[in-house]
């Protein structure tokens, strides 16, 4: 693949990941997202994201819009269910609305991108907002603009690079994660190939503690197929 074919794909998993993780009143496109998921699974970086983009569909199919929508709900707004933190600022400070979100400000002023508030409610640095910014910035590099490009790999690796890891495993160790707990998997192989391509290595796990915020991750059940911890040896 050349480059441009390869930044038309990571255009793809950007834009997914973003719709499936940013949340306002609109509901869900299931249509583009089976859509986009067709497009990527026509290639997809190994069989594990395979598997799971296979598990995705037939679980939109079978289930459709409100099933999404339900599980979205419980595993990231629901009072009686492990709560999920979303902000890059929680991840670095164990708080909203810190460093992260000044950071991720600054890199929007330096883009052509303007938040829309009226249709956006999520902080610069939350992670649906992170993605989507990605998913521009890609779209933009791919039109011929250099600086988009930069500014695209500053992001990843100052932000998302820090971050990223620790709110996959929330999400895939939430009790309520299905549909969701695929999604990660896709997106942990994803990450590991940006890694590869922004020549970044992954981060050194935090020694701090779990804050009271969230509850203990519950362990993994024996499956048949690799473990989340298993994906980082990929």
């Amino acid at each position: 693949m050349n480059q441009e074919a390869i930044n038309k794909a990571r255009s793809v998993y950007y834009g997914l990941f973003s719709s499936l993780f940013t949340f306002n009143d609109e509901k869900k496109d299931v249509k583009n997202i089976l859509k986009s998921i067709d497009v990527l699974n026509q290639n997809p970086l190994d069989e594990y994201s395979n598997n799971a983009f296979n598990i995705m569909k037939k679980i939109l199919e079978e289930s459709g819009e409100k099933a999404l929508q339900d599980e979205s709900n419980l595993v990231f707004f629901s009072l009686t269910t492990q709560t999920i933190p979303v902000s890059a600022s929680f991840y670095d400070e164990s708080r909203d609305d810190g460093k992260k979100r000044v950071e991720m400000s600054e890199y929007v002023l330096k883009s052509k991108y303007r938040k829309d508030t009226s249709t956006c409610k999520e902080s610069e640095d939350h992670i649906g907002f992170i993605l989507s910014f990605m998913h521009k910035l890609i779209e933009e590099e791919i039109s011929g603009d250099k600086d988009s490009a930069l500014l695209a790999r500053e992001v990843f690796i100052n932000i998302l690079n820090a971050m990223v890891d620790e709110f996959m495993q929330n999400v895939y160790q939430h009790e309520e994660s299905v549909f969701y707990k695929q999604l990660v998997i896709s997106m942990k192989v994803f990450i590991d190939f940006e890694r590869m391509f922004y020549d970044v290595k992954e981060p050194e796990k935090k020694s701090r503690e779990v804050v009271e915020e969230i509850k203990k991750p519950k362990e993994f059940k024996k499956r048949a197929k690799r473990n989340f911890d298993e994906f980082t040896t990929v």
